[in-house]
């Protein structure tokens, strides 16, 4: 609920865009510690028809790491300020062309 009050159904591109571009900027300044972290897809969400988006660090030691891995991601990387996409355990990731 960044950008609406009220719960929508679906959401128009440029509010996406804004979403995205606000968990980066707030994402870089609390994951700053790290020097990856992922912004990830809503593969697991519980309350359906909501646009959820979660962002964490890449801990391995995580309890949830497994999850982590099989739930597609786009992977902020704060030194080089790349971004990659990555959607399953194995590691496999596209280029930001590719991706976005």
């Amino acid at each position: 609920m960044l950008f609406h009050k009220d719960h929508i159904k679906s959401l128009d591109e440029g509010s996406i865009g804004e979403a995205y571009l606000l968990l980066m900027k707030v994402g870089s300044k609390f994951f700053s510690f790290t020097d990856k972290w992922a912004i990830f897809e809503p593969v697991y969400a519980t309350v359906p028809n909501h646009w959820h988006r979660v962002a964490s660090d890449l801990d391995e030691n995580a309890e949830d790491y497994g999850q982590i891995l099989k739930t597609p991601r786009m992977i902020i990387n704060n030194r080089e300020g790349t971004l990659s996409r990555e959607y399953s355990d194995d590691g496999s990731a596209q280029s930001p062309a590719e991706s976005l």
